[in-house]
């Protein structure tokens, strides 16, 4: 077993860590961006949040530092009561009916705003 693989955390911690991560930093309205710094670029924070690889134990410190939450928070099941009020779910359930030409064009839209 390699040394990368040894300090890997469990399956499970890592789903739980890849929605905390989004629902915490969306709770603080705070980017990627601002949780980046040195060894922790934004793209690693996105890769995490969109499950491409798993965080490290090292990275799951300094992200909990930058959060203001423990590991243990990070790691437990996501309470997504703290960003989905129900304006945000009636939202989703609008963004879930329209077809993907529809979806993209509302992307669009957002991301120039």
């Amino acid at each position: 077993m390699s040394q990368d693989q040894k300090t890997l955390l469990s399956p499970s911690a890592s789903q739980n860590i890849r929605h905390n991560l989004w629902v915490y930093r969306t709770f603080q309205n705070r980017t990627r961006k601002q949780l980046a710094q040195g060894s922790l670029r934004s793209g690693i924070l996105r890769a995490y949040e969109y499950g491409f690889r798993p965080a490290t134990p090292a990275h799951l410190t300094l992200i909990a530092e930058r959060l203001e939450v423990s590991e243990d928070t990070l790691t437990a099941p996501p309470n997504y009561e703290l960003v989905l009020d129900w304006q945000t779910r009636r939202i989703v359930e609008y963004f879930r009916g329209l077809n993907s030409h529809q979806r993209h064009a509302i992307k669009r839209l957002m991301m120039h705003m």
